[in-house]
């Protein structure tokens, strides 16, 4: 391994506890690294006084969702296009993205997901670039992107708004925003939110294999005014 490598998940190892394990990305086996204590994250926000995005230890799973969305991308040809991932926690999208040749900005509210995310992506380092990014932020510096993807991320209803905003700021003209979620209840008051609040969105189901409920992909556009 790099020594940069080994500084970086010496760095990560400093504050919780990784295991690798063998994941299946964007036709790929790789070994990954997850976070194994959350917990403490946690509470070492609450104890520094972190801001309310800092408290949220659940990036550090592995969603099904992510894996559903990364099945979902051997759809499209993504080889060479710019992609934008939203709340990457480990980074699994945004690492099968990368893996088909995308161009992959991976972004999160978490600085320490970020550092995960960084260690997953190492195999595919030259594609992915890592930015801090909250979704009430001003949009990030330039040109907007033809694709954006996100997992898991309309497990709230308040969530919506800040995530809609966004993915306005940042999508090209044209350009498609694709969410995976494992058919929750808020992801059935989303389907009719996002159209609403003036997309175009068709529905995918993935089936994983795995005998649970299959991950719903959100196809949206953002609608064209007459």
């Amino acid at each position: 391994m790099a020594a940069e490598w080994l500084h970086l998940k010496a760095r990560i190892e400093q504050f919780v506890t990784l295991r690798c394990e063998p994941l299946e990305l964007g036709r790929q086996s790789l070994q990954w690294y997850r976070v194994t204590d959350g917990e403490r994250l946690l509470d070492a926000a609450v104890e520094q006084g972190r801001p309310p995005e800092e408290l949220d230890p659940f990036w550090a799973a592995t969603w099904r969702a992510a894996l559903g969305l990364d099945r979902f991308l051997d759809r499209f040809e993504l080889r060479g296009t710019r992609l934008l991932e939203l709340g990457c926690g480990s980074g699994q999208a945004g690492v099968g993205a990368a893996l088909r040749g995308a161009h992959v900005t991976m972004t999160d509210a978490v600085g320490m997901a970020l550092l995960v995310a960084r260690l997953n992506a190492w195999p595919v380092k030259n594609r992915v670039y890592l930015r801090r990014l909250k979704w009430d932020a001003a949009a990030m510096p330039g040109p907007a992107f033809p694709w954006i993807i996100g997992s898991d991320l309309v497990y709230h209803t308040s969530l919506f708004p800040l995530l809609e905003r966004c993915a306005r700021l940042h999508l090209a003209e044209g350009g498609r925003l694709l969410l995976s979620e494992p058919h929750r209840h808020t992801g059935d008051h989303f389907s009719e939110w996002i159209v609403q609040a003036g997309w175009h969105t068709q529905e995918h189901d993935i089936d994983l294999g795995d005998g649970r409920v299959p991950i719903r992909i959100f196809e949206c556009k953002v609608a064209q005014s007459s």
